[in-house]
C-alpha cells in the first residue's frame, strides 16, 4: 500500500507538518530540524517509495533554506558559516572560539577540567558547544572517543532493528537510533565548522535535564526492543526472569506473530 502516495503520507505527514509549523512559530528551528529527521527516518524505514522520499527531503531542505533566510539572526549564522572571517567578533564569534578551543586541545588535550574556553570565552560552552570543550580538555583522542561511542550507538540500534522480526519494532528502533545519532552528527558538525550553527544539543553530554530524560527514555525503548529479538526472547523464556526482572515486574517476551508464522511455515 505504501507505493500509493495517499497511503504513504497519511496520516503521518499532515500531523508532522502541523507539529513543525507550531514549533517553527515558537520560533525553534533546531527542534523543527530534529522532528523533520524523525519523520524522514520513519517514512524511510517504513518503505516509502524513493520518489516520494526525494520529494519530501527536497521540500524539507527548501523550507529550511527559506526559514534560515527569513530571520536576521538565522541569516547571520549562514553568512558567518560561509564567510567566517567577515565578522569574527560578531556572528562568527562563537564558531571561531570553538575552533580555537579545539586547536588548543591538540592530541591529548590540556587535561580534564583544565580548559579555559568555558570561562566566558566560548558562549554556551556547557550546552551547544560542549564538544569544543571536550576537544580542548581531552584533545583529539577524547573527541574520537566520543565519535566512537555514537558510532557504537548507531551500530547497536540498527542491529537491534535488523534482528527483530516485528515490523513495528524494526521501524521504531531504527528511527530512534537515527534520531539520536543525527543529532550528534549535526551538533559535532557545526562545532567543527562543517555546518551553520543550529542549536541542536549533543545527546547525553550537553546540559539539559529534559533532553537527558527523553534520551534515557529512548534508550529504555531500545533496550526493550533488544529483549524482543527472537534469540534474546527465546533465551529469556528458557532461563526465566532474573531477580532484577522480577523486582521490576518484567515478564519474558512472548513470541510475536511473525516468528510464529515463520516457524509454522
Amino acid at each position: 500500500m505504501l507505493h500509493l502516495w495517499r497511503f504513504a503520507i497519511s496520516p503521518v505527514l499532515p500531523v508532522s507538518v502541523l507539529m513543525l509549523v507550531l514549533v517553527v512559530v515558537q520560533p525553534d528551528l533546531g527542534t523543527a530540524v530534529s522532528i523533520g529527521i524523525v519523520v524522514v527516518a520513519l517514512l524511510y524505514f517504513a518503505g516509502v517509495p524513493a520518489r516520494l522520499m526525494a520529494a519530501l527531503v527536497g521540500g524539507g531542505l527548501l523550507g529550511l533554506i527559506v526559514l534560515g533566510l527569513s530571520a536576521s539572526y538565522r541569516s547571520s549564522r549562514i553568512t558567518s558559516f560561509l564567510s567566517p572571517d567577515a565578522d569574527p567578533l560578531g556572528a562568527a564569534y562563537q564558531s571561531t572560539q570553538a575552533l580555537y578551543s579545539l586547536a588548543d586541545g591538540g592530541l591529548f588535550g590540556v587535561g580534564l577540567g583544565q580548559g579555559h574556553a568555558k570561562w566566558s570565552y566560548l558562549p554556551n560552552a556547557h550546552n551547544d558547544f560542549i564538544f569544543a570543550i571536550i576537544g580542548e580538555e581531552l584533545g583529539l583522542v577524547g573527541g574520537v572517543a566520543v565519535l566512537g561511542m555514537f558510532a557504537t550507538l548507531a551500530y547497536t540500534g540498527l542491529r537491534i532493528a535488523a534482528r527483530n522480526t516485528d515490523p513495528w519494532i524494526k521501524i521504531l528502533a531504527a528511527t530512534l537510533t537515527t534520531w539520536l545519532v543525527a543529532q550528534a552528527v549535526i551538533n559535532i558538525d557545526y562545532v567543527i565548522g562543517l555546518l551553520p550553527v543550529t542549536g541542536i544539543p549533543l545527546p547525553l553530554i550537553s546540559s539539559g535535564g529534559t533532553a537527558l530524560v527523553v534520551t534515557m527514555f529512548v534508550f529504555g525503548v531500545l533496550a526493550n526492543a533488544a529483549r524482543h529479538e527472537p534469540e534474546a526472547a527465546a533465551t529469556l523464556r528458557a532461563d526465566g526472569p532474573t531477580r532484577l526482572a522480577r523486582l521490576l515486574g518484567l515478564r519474558p517476551p512472548r513470541p510475536d506473530d511473525t516468528t510464529t508464522r515463520t516457524a509454522a511455515d
